[in-house]
């Protein structure tokens, strides 16, 4: 793999929990729906067909949402694997923040106390490493 092709490895589990507000706030969309569809369809008879519909989006949902969350978990632990197998415990620290913690490399610095550009650096020849054994 390249420079370029392993990083976009590695953020498919940012990109993963990034998905995950947006399948949450549309799960709680359909659900305040089907709550105002109950009430409309206790109101009026004939409203069933409504509710129903609105169900069926609600399970949806609940199952694209936990096919997210089971997705995210499985890239985590293949990503964590992988950044396990390299030697420099400073590099793994680097990639473990960077990857799985959502850190920027100025965060990362600042918590290692360390300078930007050695984070820039240890970042680089870890990916490197990376793109080697895959």
């Amino acid at each position: 793999m390249t420079y370029d092709e392993m990083t976009a490895w590695l953020n498919r589990y940012r990109n993963a929990r990034q998905i995950e507000p947006r399948l949450r706030e549309q799960l709680r969309e359909d659900e305040r729906r089907a709550a105002y569809v109950d009430i409309l369809r206790k109101a009026s008879p004939g409203g069933a067909d409504d509710l129903d519909a609105v169900l069926v989006s609600i399970n949806t949902r609940r199952q694209n949402l936990a096919a997210q969350l089971m997705n995210g978990e499985a890239v985590k632990v293949e990503i964590e694997g992988a950044i396990s197998d390299l030697d420099d415990a400073l590099e793994r620290e680097v990639l473990q923040l960077r990857y799985l913690g959502g850190k920027t490399n100025r965060q990362i610095a600042d918590r290692m106390r360390v300078t930007e550009r050695y984070v820039r650096k240890l970042h680089r020849c870890a990916v490197l490493k990376l793109s080697r054994v895959f």
